[in-house]
């Protein structure tokens, strides 16, 4: 039996127990002027937010949360909801448009494969670095799957 919201008997319905597995993972970088300075990347948490806290207190114990003018510089990138996955972490130096040097980073997750994982960690990194293009290059710092 289909209910919708908008039927009188969804009301009455009973509520449903879904057994879902979920679980989390982020990537934080640590980004000043333009350039990523260093990553945390963590997985295996029960819900991203949580893979979130882990990554930014591992870049604060670094010192990245009381950067120049005690500037927190620390920014989430990347999240993801599964609980197992392929994860792939890639890095590009190159020169922007004002020819100034600058290093990128870009965080992928998949459930599927290392492939999907690399062109969403290459979407990634355009994304937050709009002057990259992938003919710049890239090289992959970080690779796995998990759990």
């Amino acid at each position: 039996m289909l209910f919708t919201a908008a039927s009188p008997q969804a009301a009455d319905a009973p509520a449903q127990k879904l057994d879902v597995e979920i679980g989390g993972a982020a990537c934080v970088m640590a980004k000043w002027q333009g350039n990523t300075l260093d990553y945390a990347l963590v997985y295996g948490k029960s819900h991203p937010s949580e893979a979130v806290e882990e990554a930014e207190r591992i870049l604060a114990e670094k010192g990245y949360d009381r950067n120049y003018k005690k500037v927190d510089i620390r920014h989430t990138q990347a999240t993801a909801l599964y609980p197992y996955g392929y994860i792939m972490v890639v890095k590009s130096t190159y020169k922007n448009w004002r020819d100034v040097d600058r290093t990128s980073y870009g965080c992928g997750f998949s459930m599927r494969s290392f492939t999907e994982a690399r062109g969403r960690a290459l979407s990634n990194l355009q994304s937050y670095s709009w002057g990259w293009m992938p003919s710049m290059g890239f090289e992959i710092v970080e690779q796995l799957r998990y759990p």
